[in-house]
């Protein structure tokens, strides 16, 4: 089954908020949260914890990596569920101690909002992105249990980021991987999301398709569960190989030119493509550095 509305996805997960930018909620006896979206959605999503949790509040915030989408409505529910304790891995503690890097978060956090205004999805504006610190540290193998019988293990899966984990319970075979595994639109076309490095990222995917998966909780749009989880995984991995094969074909028949290059490939992946879809400005972003990623890949290849 393919999930693409908030709700009930388990006994005890639920996809809160909004599916394009959603807040993962896994109810336990410390019942935690996965990532924080966007500032100005923190109303919506605090309302929707609070319509599953009730008196309850959660004990544990999880970040799967500290983008501008993931982490900006964390100090709104600080202030609303007193206690909560930030997780994150060491790389991510060290980007939110950096001035220029909340100054981005927040830049970033404004032009969601602004650009949310122009489409009229401004019911629940609760304010700006606020810095906050990491409470605890997880690294690789790392284990949190929030009740006798539900624990969430840590797996590091850099690439798309390098301060990137996923998040797995093994007791229910559930596997949340933010962007370690791509995005998917509503063709069925999977945008591999390599910001960093594309063999690190594609370790990690194979990392991460070597788990038993029977419910798959990605980082934007859906969740998918039983067969379409494990075919999801394993196109994932195919994809990611052939936009390499793409972008490597654009690279040589464009000779490097960076801009023919992208607007080759933004004919390809992005443009008519059904929304919704990330904003074109970010869109470009990465995608530029996406293809760098793979011009380095070449040029090392090519000198080693």
């Amino acid at each position: 089954m393919i999930i693409d509305q908030i709700g009930k996805i388990t006994d005890s997960v639920y996809m809160i908020g909004s599916p394009g930018v959603p807040v993962y909620l896994i109810d336990g006896d410390f019942p935690a949260l996965l990532d924080a979206g966007f500032a100005f959605v923190g109303k919506r999503y605090v309302n929707g914890i609070v319509d599953v949790l009730v008196d309850r509040k959660p004990a544990y915030q999880f970040l799967s990596h500290v983008h501008y989408d993931h982490c900006g409505a964390v100090s709104f529910f600080k202030k609303n569920f007193p206690g909560l304790q930030v997780i994150a891995s060491e790389k991510a503690k060290k980007i939110l101690q950096r001035p220029k890097a909340i100054e981005l978060i927040y830049r970033l956090n404004q032009s969601a909002e602004d650009a949310s205004k122009k489409g009229g999805m401004v019911a629940d504006l609760t304010g700006s992105f606020e810095a906050f610190n990491v409470d605890m540290v997880v690294k690789e193998n790392d284990v949190i249990r929030i009740s006798d019988t539900l624990s969430i293990k840590i797996i590091e899966t850099p690439g798309h980021t390098r301060d990137s984990i996923s998040l797995y319970i093994p007791e229910q075979k559930i596997l949340f991987s933010s962007e370690a595994l791509g995005v998917p639109d509503k063709t069925g076309y999977i945008n591999s999301d390599f910001l960093i490095d594309y063999d690190m990222y594609l370790n990690s995917m194979e990392k991460l398709a070597s788990l038993d998966v029977e419910i798959l909780c990605l980082g934007h749009h859906y969740a998918y569960t039983g067969k379409d989880a494990s075919e999801y995984i394993q196109k994932s991995l195919v994809q990611c190989d052939a936009f390499r094969q793409l972008v490597e074909t654009c690279v040589q028949e464009e000779k490097g030119d960076l801009k023919r290059i992208m607007s080759r490939i933004k004919k390809f992946e992005y443009d008519g493509k059904p929304g919704p879809q990330q904003q074109e400005p970010a869109y470009l972003l990465n995608l530029e550095a996406r293809i760098k990623v793979i011009q380095k890949r070449m040029e090392e290849r090519k000198s080693g």
